[in-house]
């Protein structure tokens, strides 16, 4: 069952260079980052607002005043996500980009892992988790070493 999950984690990851690629290839066309990654995120917010409706949850609405504040940071984050990849895409590549960005999303992830941060059950780091950071930092590095 995990693997049918890592195997669709492994699908969707390959499709994040693909969506980086398409919206530097936009904000090329439209010749401003932030109308890109505007366009980007209102198209993909169309996307899901057409999955809400069609999957009878659009009643739930009701509970978004009762959000918590904090919890729509990550649709701020998200518009970090999608904006910085159009600007760093060019300057830096698909591969440097994302192999940066998986870095970075390891690390951040084990520190929530091990401290359990946001309800989640803690999984404490241990040597098999951080030589996994040493292997892909030390990927990153070979990833955007200039060759000679």
């Amino acid at each position: 069952m995990v693997l049918n999950f890592v195997l669709m984690a492994i699908v969707i990851g390959i499709l994040m260079p693909v969506q980086a690629g398409l919206n530097a290839e936009l904000t090329r066309y439209l010749k401003h980052p932030h109308l890109g990654a505007f366009l980007s995120l209102f198209i993909g917010s169309m996307i899901i607002s057409l999955m809400v409706i069609f999957n009878g949850r659009f009643n739930e609405i009701k509970r978004i005043p009762e959000t918590p504040p904090y919890l729509f940071l990550g649709g701020v984050l998200g518009a970090i996500f999608v904006s910085s990849s159009l600007y760093l895409i060019p300057k830096m590549g698909a591969t440097a980009l994302i192999c940066s960005f998986i870095t970075g999303q390891l690390i951040g992830s084990v520190i929530i892992d091990h401290f359990g941060l946001m309800g989640l059950t803690p999984y404490p780091l241990n040597l098999n988790r951080i030589l996994g950071i040493f292997l892909l930092f030390s990927g990153l590095m070979l990833v955007v070493k200039k060759s000679v």
